[in-house]
């Protein structure tokens, strides 16, 4: 098949999503597919340096370099345009944060009609909209941690003076943990919130759940062995995401078997109840009396050489390049969208 691998992308995620791309494109190659890797929001000369040839190109004219920093959004449309020419068989959604994983580009390759890996445009935006996300597991009795929404920067925040603490302040649409802090007291609560909303026009204040820190990844309606990650920072941040030797992984986690499958069991609803197709990877906290809560839903969950979905294949016999290939037949299967 010919398959674009879009990555890249203008998010706070970037350069992972530049990372799980080029291994995502190396897989597809060796497993036989036609591959071309587009950056969203590159320019002709970045794009020919990705894939290291210009023979895909197809004429689509774009900002001097003295202009691009006016232009760099704009470039989203201009290379899904670029990819509809193209006619791939599918696109390899590799993108991580911002438009790609939060619907906009689901939206606009729905709208061009082009076959995608990975969740479609509304659970995309219901996972990446994590009070939303909240909303509908508690609807669906699935546990998850209590939290205060604060809608914009200058809205009262009486509702936290009696909070107890430790809780957690987070952007309510980042991904890989960025702008999280644990705090400890008001001020600290005071400083993390006012560092979220420079990062989202929402931010939630939720509980700190003690405990373990657990994920389970998801291939069609296939729960994975569950992962207990142990971060040295204490918090599994950015850097102990993305730093080798910053986190220890206990691959399968070292449950008791009723646990595990109550786990997996609530992980693989909270993916149904959402709508997401194909893959995922869901983070909960496990308490002290064993008892899960849901944190969010990750629609494009990291594909890089530590990241804990392949790391959960891997254990269960699933080697890299065939964990590819099952999300390319995962996207094969999703319905097509009727003609307009």
């Amino acid at each position: 098949m010919k398959i674009i691998v879009l990555m890249g992308g203008d998010s706070t995620e970037r350069e992972v999503s530049l990372v799980t791309g080029d291994k995502v494109a190396k897989a597809l190659e060796e497993n036989g597919h036609q591959v071309i890797k587009i950056d969203p929001i590159a320019t002709k000369e970045e794009q020919t340096e990705l894939n290291k040839t210009d023979r895909h190109w197809i004429g689509i004219q774009y900002p001097e370099i003295d202009m691009l920093p006016l232009h760099r959004g704009s470039m989203y449309l201009k290379n899904l345009l670029i990819v509809k020419r193209l006619k791939p068989d599918l696109v390899f959604n590799a993108l991580h944060g911002g438009k790609g994983e939060n619907g906009v580009v689901q939206g606009m390759l729905d709208a061009a009609q082009i076959p995608y890996t990975g969740s479609g445009r509304v659970a995309s935006m219901l996972a990446m909209e994590k009070d939303i996300s909240k909303t509908y597991f508690r609807n669906a009795k699935l546990p998850t941690p209590r939290a205060i929404i604060l809608e914009r920067p200058d809205a009262s925040r009486k509702k936290l003076k009696k909070i107890d603490f430790p809780q957690v302040v987070k952007p309510n649409n980042q991904g890989s943990t960025i702008g999280l802090k644990i705090v400890h007291n008001h001020q600290e609560l005071e400083e993390a919130i006012d560092n979220a909303f420079t990062l989202s026009p929402k931010v939630i204040v939720e509980e700190f759940i003690p405990g373990r820190e657990i994920t389970v990844g998801i291939i069609g309606n296939r729960t994975f062995p569950v992962v207990e990650i142990k971060p040295k920072h204490g918090i599994y941040d950015y850097e102990c995401k993305y730093t080798k030797g910053m986190s220890f992984y206990e691959v399968p986690a070292n449950l008791d078997e009723e646990t595990a499958r109550i786990v997996q069991k609530i992980s693989l609803k909270a993916h149904t109840v959402l709508g997401c197709h194909g893959y995922s990877r869901v983070d909960l906290r496990l308490s002290p009396e064993k008892e899960p809560y849901i944190l969010e839903v990750n629609t494009l969950p990291g594909l890089t050489d530590i990241s804990l979905l392949p790391m959960a294949c891997a254990h269960a016999g699933i080697n890299y390049n065939a964990l590819v290939e099952m999300i390319v037949e995962e996207a094969l299967k999703k319905p097509k969208l009727p003609s307009v």
